[in-house]
């Protein structure tokens, strides 16, 4: 993570102006922290939030948690929206073992009251927690597994876990939707220079972005220096256009962020000489 003593004396990120793209209600964290390390947090939400539109099948879902062998959250949403149609304290005694794509989400659910989340030990993504031995071979094949997420959600967990001979149900508990805001003043900031970083944690909140700013800030957009937090995302900004690399996090967590940050400031540091 970011250097101690550079943390301490608000040095790592000194001066860097970085644009938070996370929603709303999640980017209070990475904001305090950046700030913390001397940058500058501009808050701009490129996605919202919303609960599904059909709550029923994933309220039946919860109703039955003993039928599964395994729960697996895909995110910290997930945890919000799914614990909101649990009843928690019964949850909290299932037999199924509960299951995080990474280790916000799982931060989440223990502090839920669920002490039993296996997460992968490297990385935030479907790829790392299929590697766990709990989801391969004899351990995977008949099991019932319910993956909590949110609408039309990324295939790849449930359909590897299907190849493996696992019974896969979904209980879908969000929505993103764009958000409505002005991006304006931020359109304005990045073409005259005013942001330095962006971080993006996903890759419909790197096309929001792109969309809600629209085709007149695509130029700067596409020559910004992004932290992002998936080789995934990564090979995503590079086929829109971005001709940066993006510095990849080792996680989603606001302190992953923050070493990524560091890691970008120190690459431009060099560069700048």
């Amino acid at each position: 993570m970011a250097d101690a003593a550079a943390r301490r004396s608000g040095a790592a990120l000194a001066g860097l102006r970085v644009l938070v793209t996370r929603p709303r209600h999640q980017s209070a964290g990475l904001a305090a922290l950046i700030e913390s390390c001397g940058g500058t947090a501009i808050r701009f939400p490129v996605i919202e939030i919303l609960p599904a539109r059909d709550l029923r099948p994933a309220q039946a879902a919860f109703e039955s948690l003993d039928d599964f062998d395994r729960v697996i959250f895909v995110s910290p949403n997930a945890v919000e929206h799914g614990l909101a149609l649990m009843d928690t304290a019964r949850a909290g005694n299932a037999r199924a073992p509960m299951m995080a794509v990474g280790e916000s989400t799982a931060a989440a659910l223990e502090r839920a009251g669920f002490g039993r989340v296996s997460r992968p030990v490297e990385g935030a993504s479907s790829e790392a927690l299929l590697a766990l031995p709990e989801l391969q071979g004899e351990a995977a094949a008949g099991s019932r597994v319910l993956i909590v997420r949110g609408e039309g959600g990324r295939q790849l967990l449930g359909d590897t876990l299907s190849k493996r001979g696992a019974r896969v149900q979904y209980a879908e508990v969000y929505r993103r939707a764009p958000p409505a805001v002005n991006g304006s003043d931020i359109a304005a900031r990045g073409k005259d220079g005013g942001i330095d970083a962006i971080v993006i944690t996903s890759r419909e909140g790197l096309e929001n972005l792109f969309a809600l700013l629209g085709d007149g800030s695509a130029e700067w957009l596409k020559n910004a220096g992004y932290v992002v937090v998936s080789e995934r995302l990564a090979a995503h900004a590079r086929a829109l256009g971005i001709r940066e690399q993006s510095v990849v996090a080792a996680g989603a967590d606001d302190e992953a962020l923050i070493e990524a940050l560091v890691r970008w400031r120190a690459a431009h540091s060099k560069n700048a000489k």
